[in-house]
C-alpha cells in the first residue's frame, strides 16, 4: 500500500519548475502556430480566430497522459518494483526497436514511430528506450557501488553497462536517429560520472570517441546526416539545402533582439513558417523572436535550476540506485536541453532532439513526465532526517 505520508515529502520545486514550463510550452505553440497576426486585431475574438488550436488541445492530452504516469510511478517503491521489471521492459523495449527497422516505414526521415492513423498519434520507442536505459544502468552500477566503497570499478559491470546501452543505440542509429542515440550515450556518461568511474576508462573512452567519429563521417552517416555536420562546420556552404534550417532559426532568434517582438503579435517569422518544425525541433527560435534574448535566457535559467535540482535530490538519495536514477534522468535533460537550444543556434549539428516540456510531442513528454515521476520517488523516499 502506498503511504499517503509520502506525499509531504514531495519536491514541489521540480512540480512547479515542470507545470511552469509545460504551460509555457503550450502558451509558445499557441502563438507559434497561429495564423499571422495583422496589428489591426481589436477584440479577443479577433485574437481567438487567428489561433490554431489543434497542437495545443493535442499537447494539452499529452500532458495528462504524462501526468498519470507520474503518479503511477510515484506510487510503488523504486527499489521493490523498479529492480525486478526492468529486465522485462528492456527485452520488450528492444524488441520493439526491432520491429520497427523491419516494419521499415519512414516518417519525417527515420523508421522511428509506430503510427496509430485510427487515432491520429505516433508512439516513438526511442524515447521511452531512453527510461529503460536508465533503469538497467542504474541497476549494474549502483549493485558494483555497493560492493566498492560507492565506485564503480569492476570490469566486468562496466562492459555489461556499456553493452545494455549500446545495444539499444546502435539499433537506433539504424532508424537513423542519432540525436537519441546521442542522448541514451549522454545518460550513460553521466551514471558513469556519479558513480566515480576510474579517470583511466574515462581517457579510454575519450581516444575512442576521437578516433571513431571521422570512421563514422566516412562509413557510417548518410549524405543528409553529413551534410548537416557540414552545415554545422560551414553555415554558408548551403544556405538554400542542409543549413536552411538552422539559418532561419538563427535569423529569428536574432529578430527577436532584447526583449523580443512579443507573443500573439504581427509578423513574426514562426507565424509566416519561414522558421522549419516551429512547434517540435525549432520551437526555442520562435520563443526568442517572441520573447527576445532576456526571455531566452530566462528559459535557460528554469531549465538548468531544474537540473540542478535534480543533482542535488541524486546526492542526498538513500542508496546508490535512487542516486544513479536521478542522475540519469539528470543527465537525459542536460542532453536534450543543451543540443536543441545549441542546433537553434548554430552551436551543436541539427539532430531532431525536442526541447523538453516545451516542444510538441506526446512520447518525449511521457518519457520527461515518467523522468520527473523517478526523481520524485526517489526524493519522496529519502533518509529521515536526524
Amino acid at each position: 500500500m502506498f503511504d499517503l505520508k509520502l506525499l509531504k515529502r514531495i519536491d514541489w520545486f521540480t512540480i512547479l519548475l515542470v507545470v511552469g514550463l509545460v504551460t509555457f510550452g503550450l502558451i509558445s505553440i499557441a502563438s507559434i502556430m497561429a495564423s499571422p497576426f495583422s496589428g489591426e486585431e481589436s477584440s479577443i475574438g479577433d485574437y481567438t480566430a487567428k489561433l490554431n488550436m489543434v497542437y495545443v488541445n493535442k499537447q494539452a492530452v499529452n500532458f495528462m497522459v504524462g501526468a498519470a504516469a507520474f503518479l503511477i510511478i510515484i506510487v510503488f517503491d523504486y527499489q521493490q518494483v523498479f529492480k525486478p521489471l526492468i529486465k522485462f521492459a528492456y527485452i520488450g523495449i528492444v524488441g520493439l526497436l526491432v520491429l520497427l527497422i523491419v516494419m521499415d516505414k519512414t516518417q519525417r526521415g527515420i523508421t522511428g514511430w509506430f503510427v496509430f492513423e485510427a487515432i491520429d498519434r505516433a508512439i516513438q520507442p526511442g524515447e521511452l528506450c531512453k527510461i529503460c536505459v536508465i533503469i538497467a544502468l542504474s541497476k549494474i552500477v549502483s549493485e558494483d557501488m555497493d560492493k566498492h566503497d560507492g565506485k564503480l570499478k569492476t570490469f566486468k559491470s562496466i562492459f555489461y553497462a556499456a553493452a545494455v546501452c549500446i545495444g539499444p543505440t546502435a539499433l537506433i542509429m539504424v532508424q537513423p536517429d542519432f540525436g537519441t542515440a546521442f542522448v541514451l550515450l549522454c545518460i550513460m556518461v553521466m551514471i558513469f560520472f556519479i558513480a566515480k568511474i576510474s579517470w583511466g576508462y574515462i581517457a579510454a573512452a575519450a581516444v575512442a570517441v576521437a578516433a571513431g567519429l571521422p570512421l563514422a563521417y566516412f562509413f557510417v552517416f548518410n549524405d543528409d546526416q553529413k551534410g548537416r555536420i557540414n552545415a554545422f562546420l560551414n553555415p554558408e556552404l548551403d544556405v538554400q539545402g542542409s543549413g536552411y534550417n538552422v539559418m532561419q532559426s538563427k535569423i529569428a532568434i536574432g529578430s527577436g533582439q532584447l526583449y523580443g517582438k512579443g507573443y500573439f503579435s504581427s509578423g513574426t517569422l514562426a507565424q509566416l513558417r519561414f522558421v522549419p518544425e516551429r512547434h517540435t525541433d525549432f520551437v526555442f527560435a520562435g520563443i526568442v523572436e517572441g520573447v527576445g534574448f532576456v526571455g531566452g535566457v530566462l528559459l535557460i535559467v528554469a531549465f538548468f535550476l531544474l537540473i540542478f535540482r535534480w543533482i542535488w535530490i541524486a546526492m542526498h538519495a538513500k542508496d546508490y540506485f535512487g542516486m544513479c536514477l536521478v542522475a540519469g534522468c539528470a543527465g537525459m535533460l542536460l542532453a536534450h536541453v543543451f543540443e536543441n537550444i545549441g542546433m537553434t543556434i548554430g552551436l551543436m549539428p541539427v539532430t531532431g532532439i525536442p526541447l523538453p516540456f516545451i516542444s510538441y510531442g506526446g512520447s518525449n513528454l511521457l518519457t520527461n513526465m515518467i523522468a520527473v515521476g523517478i526523481v520524485e520517488n526517489v526524493w519522496m523516499r529519502r533518509p529521515e532526517k536526524k
